[in-house]
């Protein structure tokens, strides 16, 4: 049966990432254009205007986006998730859990795909492969785990209240500011840093940074802080799920 469950995952998140390529004319290329899109955008902003940055700034700017896009499109897509998959629900018993890990999978495919043009990116400006990408796998690892905990998490409250989906959207905004995405670790004042790391998705993409900028191993004691973040996060919202299955179709009928 679990595998069953895992073969819904994959075509259902495949099926997701083919009905989002149909509906436009450039199909999959969108899913290198709009973090492309975002980095001209941020370059022109902070580069150009405000001189920002120093030489490493383009692909620290691009390694944020990449990192955050799996985060941001993976938690905003679980928001509604029930409520989108209540045609599904309402006919055929599926564990609730499944449908965030759709989100985080198809998102996941799209993930993999920009990081490896942005490996690409990085030998194409001359940053060689170092020892250090060695790290890679163990950074998705943290990183997909940061990402379904919050995934499950909003998905499992928000049949309840409603209303949350608004609170996370702008939450989710805010977020986007304080998790370094068009700054750098050293841009922020060293009295505010200490705060900054206690935002997980600001630590991943510093690990990030360091391993394809710096090509320096990622310090161990924030992946093991992201981590165990994750860890209690996805306990409490796999229980949610779990705990209220048969709750869910009341709630979205």
């Amino acid at each position: 049966m679990q595998s069953f469950y895992l073969g819904f995952i994959w075509y259902r998140a495949l099926a997701q990432l083919r009905s989002e390529s149909s509906r436009a004319y450039l199909g999959y290329l969108w899913w290198v254009l709009e973090p492309i899109l975002y980095l001209a955008v941020f370059y022109v902003v902070f580069a150009l205007i405000l001189s920002r940055g120093d030489e490493n700034y383009v692909q620290a700017l691009l390694t944020g986006l990449v990192a955050w896009k799996w985060f941001d499109g993976a938690v905003r897509g679980s928001m509604d998730i029930i409520f989108q998959n209540a045609g599904i629900i309402n006919k055929v018993y599926l564990p609730k859990i499944v449908f965030p890990a759709v989100a985080v999978t198809s998102h996941a495919v799209k993930f993999v795909l920009v990081f490896t043009l942005l490996l690409l990116y990085s030998l194409v400006i001359g940053n060689g492969i170092s020892g250090a990408w060695v790290a890679i796998p163990l950074l998705m690892l943290v990183h997909a785990l940061l990402v379904a905990a919050c995934a499950f998490f909003v998905a499992a409250i928000t049949p309840f209240f409603p209303d949350l989906r608004m609170v996370f959207d702008k939450s989710m905004t805010l977020l986007f500011f304080l998790s370094g995405v068009f700054y750098t670790a050293s841009m922020v004042p060293e009295s505010m840093l200490g705060y900054f790391r206690l935002n997980p998705v600001f630590s991943m993409i510093e690990s990030y940074r360091q391993v394809l900028i710096s090509q320096q191993l990622p310090e161990i004691l924030p992946l093991v802080y992201i981590a165990i973040l994750s860890a209690f996060i996805m306990l409490v919202g796999s229980f949610l799920l779990r705990r209220y299955d048969r709750v869910y179709p009341r709630l979205i009928y």
